[in-house]
């Protein structure tokens, strides 16, 4: 492995970051059924790349967070890669989507966006109950995940 390097692609509709996000779901058949790479193309936050190879891609759905009063929040999405799994990618995307989040919403007030969450789904995950990223444990969903958020500082209940 070389240097990663984390490029953001929120709301850029980049066709490079885009065109590579596509081809690595579609190689690795990432996609839930019904979902196709090209719609969830739209919700790139950013990608990790170790040289000029895809390493992991992070996607972001703005949606209410219902424990919080349905305030806005991006749910984030993480895909690393199989030969890139346990070496803090994911981390690095994490931190990378939650600061250009906080970033777009400074610049973007009337969206109301409050910060990142996110439903842990894979048990390697959520060891403690504030991560890296500053998502922190608020709960747990129906299927028994991990949710998760981080608040924005600028933020004001």
């Amino acid at each position: 492995m070389g240097e990663i390097t984390y490029v953001s692609g929120w709301r850029k509709r980049d066709v490079k970051i885009e065109k590579d996000a596509i081809a690595t779901w579609r190689a690795y058949d990432a996609m839930p059924e019904g979902v196709s790479p090209e719609e969830r193309a739209h919700e790139i936050c950013c990608l990790a790349y170790d040289g000029d190879a895809v390493a992991g891609i992070s996607t972001v759905e703005i949606k209410p967070c219902r424990p919080l009063r349905n305030k806005l929040f991006g749910y984030l999405r993480v895909f690393t890669l199989p030969d890139y799994e346990q070496q803090e990618i994911a981390i690095g995307l994490a931190i990378n989507c939650r600061d250009t989040l906080e970033a777009w919403a400074l610049e973007h007030p009337g969206e109301k966006l409050c910060g990142m969450a996110a439903i842990y789904q894979s048990p390697k995950l959520g060891p403690t109950p504030v991560g890296k990223s500053g998502l922190t444990l608020i709960g747990y969903t129906p299927q028994g995940f991990q949710h998760r958020v981080v608040w924005f500082p600028h933020i004001r209940l």
